[in-house]
């Protein structure tokens, strides 16, 4: 199975429960032993963001680490903190919103491809805003902008179209290669606000940590 940790809780003095969005089976949660342990081999494999490849079996109240092999840790995200903050409000709302045991290859592709932008040193809230945009149109939740002149009671910017329309239709490897003035930008945000209200409606207050940087 290959995943990655989008969630860790501690349990008893050295283990933790991981939660993985994974290619094969969604969200999966899985026991790791021994995890958090300085010299456990799963130390670094079984950490949030880490992107491995693991071997699960049959536990007594969950599926079970037997092996893991490290991918990448996306170790460049604890260097700067509005990047580590993005990528953690992002894996919180994976975590919230998508169901286990839904196939998910595509929001799994979008998630990896925001760690690797984030790292390399793309803006946190607009590489988070953009990454929820997507995540709605990869979900069948965003309007047809095409054909949409005013939202939320402002005209929309041709910029904001063009961007939104982008979004909507690029590859997810490619949906952050792209630029907008800080007026589009700030519309964008705002459009985000409202879907988000609509069709989420969920208070996360690791994104309110997000924002306490701006």
């Amino acid at each position: 199975m290959r995943g990655v940790v989008i969630r860790e809780v501690p349990v008893g003095e050295s283990d933790k429960i991981i939660t993985l969005l994974s290619k094969e089976g969604g969200k999966v949660s899985l026991s790791a032993r021994g995890a958090r342990n300085a010299k456990s081999k799963f130390l670094s494999s079984c950490e949030l963001f880490a992107y491995s490849d693991f071997t699960v079996y049959t536990g007594r109240k969950h599926p079970a680490v037997s092996t893991a092999s490290l991918i990448d840790n996306f170790y460049g995200l604890r260097k700067e903190i509005k990047a580590f903050a993005a990528a953690s409000y992002l894996a919180d709302f994976l975590n919230r919103v998508v169901f286990e045991g839904v196939e998910c290859d595509e929001i799994l592709r979008l998630f990896l491809t925001a760690l690797k932008v984030l790292e390399k040193g793309a803006e946190p809230l607009f590489t988070a805003t953009v990454f929820e945009l997507k995540y709605f149109y990869l979900n069948g939740m965003m309007p047809d902008f095409g054909g949409i002149i005013h939202f939320g009671g402002d005209e929309l910017l041709k910029g904001t179209v063009k961007a939104l329309l982008y979004i909507g239709s690029a590859d997810v490897k490619k949906v952050f290669s792209f630029n907008v003035s800080e007026e589009v930008s700030e519309q964008i945000k705002r459009i985000r606000y409202l879907l988000f209200n609509e069709q989420i409606d969920i208070r996360f207050n690791s994104y309110d940590f997000l924002l306490s940087f701006y």
